[in-house]
């Protein structure tokens, strides 16, 4: 018994010296350098919005939560509405479903809208040449796009060249035809394929092959080159469409896309009712693709291999976004996929000059809409006693996503984090939320910091003790409570 009370002695007096210590080293009354109401300018950024797979029939609210992000343009990636159908008086009104829904006018009327089609916007399922309708889908696609298609109108096929003028960066942007030029499908030879390889056939034939060899020729008087196909270009495992069923076409692709030398280029399909960031080394090169599929629906029950596959395999409803700036190294590029439910980040991927990783930046470098001054969190300290959404390291936690209005998550944020024990709000401004904690049993001070980007719709966060060197995971235990309770809604 008195040993037992000695130790507890020996480890009261030794917390009181502890505790003396930090006293004598740090005033409650210095608060360390944190953002407070600094703001910093948004860097430039060019941000393009891009998805597929849209019923017309279903709600299109969603379109909203894209024009959150302030993208410079949008891109459809095919299946921009579901009309198969030989009728085109039936096509042209499916089309005036989608182009009237007050939701994807108020988006249309206020963004740049460019895109190519797929098989569903083209009147045949998994169709090619063999469709006797296509000029006349050409048509109604052409007036659906709008000013960008125009040029589509006088030539066989809606493949398209265009420039985009972003901010301080100069973006190529190809989309290709994958329906009107496309020889026949071949049956499987594999079970449970849809389909097997035509090594003979081609996708995009002879006229658009000799558009797209001069496109690229020129590629590096451009910073980013953007190649969007309605169907993936680099899974070779699935048995749906895709460049594999025509193996040679694809080589073809690829060869020329890495020979062409761009600095900077990313490939961007639809077509498969899900999403997922993928990733081909060639020699020096790593070829990206991001699929953005499923506005409306997705494939819920998706299980497939996929060995290029970067990121998960992405199930639920999503859209793309590709954010590009100029940084003293070069051109970085971000692509992200967003889930449409709540516009939180599924999956993501950074990449910069040769298409080698640049996932050091931090995410809010790309984040920030164009002209919005924005608070920016400090890095962690090199000691393991902080936590946050802009680490790159062990101490890097999810954001906190959002949906509605940034007021009303700073108010829910506010209640949650203000009912915890110890707690004093030291701080708040709008989209800016900063705390203090004080531990127990020794009441070190250890400072939480919250911003609420609404254009992201997520809530970034730094959790830090203000002295010490290990905090035995005070601070990630912490953030992982509120994270818990914020997503336990």
């Amino acid at each position: 018994m008195l040993k037992t009370l000695a130790k507890l002695l020996l480890a009261l007096a030794l917390a009181f010296v502890a505790y003396l210590f930090y006293q004598a080293g740090v005033s409650e009354d210095v608060v360390p350098e944190t953002i407070g109401s600094t703001t910093v300018a948004a860097p430039p950024v060019t941000t393009i919005a891009f998805g597929s797979c849209n019923k017309q029939d279903l709600p299109q609210t969603y379109w909203s939560r894209i024009a959150a992000h302030r993208p410079d343009a949008w891109i459809w990636l095919g299946d921009n509405v579901y009309s198969d159908t030989d009728d085109m008086a039936e096509m042209a009104e499916d089309y005036r479903t989608l182009k009237e829904n007050p939701d994807y006018a108020a988006f249309a009327r206020d963004h740049v809208i460019y895109g190519t089609w797929d098989d569903h916007d083209y009147g045949l399922n998994d169709a090619g040449k063999e469709w006797p309708y296509r000029d006349e889908a050409q048509a109604l696609f052409a007036d659906f796009i709008g000013p960008t298609a125009a040029k589509t109108k006088g030539q066989p096929g809606v493949y398209q060249d265009h420039v985009i003028e972003g901010d301080s960066v100069r973006i190529q942007l190809l989309l290709l035809d994958t329906r009107y030029f496309r020889d026949g499908l071949a049956p499987a030879t594999r079970p449970g394929d849809r389909y097997g390889q035509n090594p003979a056939g081609t996708i995009l034939g002879d006229e658009q092959w000799t558009w797209l060899d001069g496109q690229l020729a020129g590629a590096n008087d451009y910073d980013l080159t953007i190649v969007g196909s309605s169907i993936q270009v680099l899974p070779t495992e699935h048995g749906y469409e895709k460049w594999d069923l025509f193996p040679t076409e694809r080589e073809r692709l690829l060869n020329r896309l890495t020979e062409a030398g761009p600095d900077n280029f990313v490939l961007l399909s639809g077509d498969r009712h899900i999403a997922e960031i993928m990733s081909l080394e060639r020699g020096d090169d790593e070829v990206i693709e991001v699929t953005a599929s499923g506005l409306t629906h997705s494939y819920e029950n998706a299980d497939e291999a996929n060995a290029l596959r970067l990121s998960d395999l992405i199930r639920e409803r999503n859209y793309g976004l590709l954010y590009v700036r100029r940084t003293p190294a070069g051109i970085r590029t971000r692509v992200e996929v967003r889930s449409i439910e709540t516009g939180a980040v599924l999956a993501s991927h950074t990449f910069g000059p040769g298409g080698q990783s640049a996932n050091q930046l931090p995410v809010s470098t790309f984040m920030l809409p164009k002209d919005s001054p924005q608070m920016q969190l400090k890095p962690c300290p090199d000691k393991p006693n902080c936590v946050g959404t802009e680490e790159t390291n062990d101490k890097k936690r999810d954001a906190l996503a959002f949906t509605g209005s940034a007021v009303d998550a700073q108010a829910r944020l506010r209640e949650i984090v203000s009912g915890m024990k110890r707690t004093t709000l030291v701080k708040e401004e709008d989209g800016y939320l900063h705390y203090t904690f004080k531990t127990w049993p020794i009441p070190f001070t250890d400072d939480v910091e919250f911003v609420i980007d609404d254009a992201a719709k997520v809530i970034r966060f730094r959790s830090a003790s203000r002295v010490g060197h290990s905090d035995l995971g005070v601070n990630s235990k912490r953030m992982q409570k509120i994270t818990d309770a914020w997503n336990d809604r």
